[in-house]
């Protein structure tokens, strides 16, 4: 009887010897699989354009700045058509409304420059250093429209106005 037990015995150990190299065969045969598959889901690198990679040690800002004024130069290039305005030498800081008038249906304005000299001005004209644009004169204000650089360095349009009121205060 022990002899009986013994070659049970003897039989389950050599039948899990056997088996448990299968099961690593096995495992090893879908290691093997995986490794082609994943070489063919290799993601390639994109390119890279050299021309216009920015230095890292050169200042954003600086780029930005330089950006922006080129803009600008462009714009007032684009301008140079038209004959400049004698108030578009003056700061509008500088310049004071001094009256505002009816012409007919047109109103009109009267600005006084640094100097002393008054001007008259109406819609459409230009005055100021950033291209200031005229769009409405109301009976005690003037609006204007300018163009000036915003922080990221894009060109925006500024409205300013200089109103009567200002000045009698």
């Amino acid at each position: 009887m022990r002899w009986i037990w013994l070659i049970i015995g003897l039989f389950c150990f050599t039948s899990a010897a056997f088996a448990a190299p299968e099961t690593e065969q096995q495992s090893t045969d879908t290691a093997s699989d995986e490794v082609p598959d994943a070489m063919q889901h290799l993601v390639k690198a994109p390119e890279i354009d050299f021309d216009n990679l920015r230095d890292p040690f050169q200042s954003y800002l600086a780029l930005v700045a330089a950006r922006g004024r080129s803009a600008l130069l462009d714009r007032e290039h684009r301008l140079s058509n038209r004959e400049r305005e004698v108030l578009e030498g003056f700061d509008l800081a500088t310049l004071k409304l001094v009256a505002i008038f009816s012409m007919g249906e047109d109103r009109v304005a009267m600005i006084q420059d640094a100097t002393g000299k008054g001007h008259i001005v109406r819609r459409g004209n230009y005055m100021g250093k950033n291209n200031g644009h005229i769009e409405k004169i109301d009976p005690d204000t003037v609006f204007l429209v300018e163009q000036v650089l915003n922080p990221a360095g894009d060109i925006t349009d500024r409205q300013v106005t200089l109103t009567l009121k200002e000045l009698n205060q």
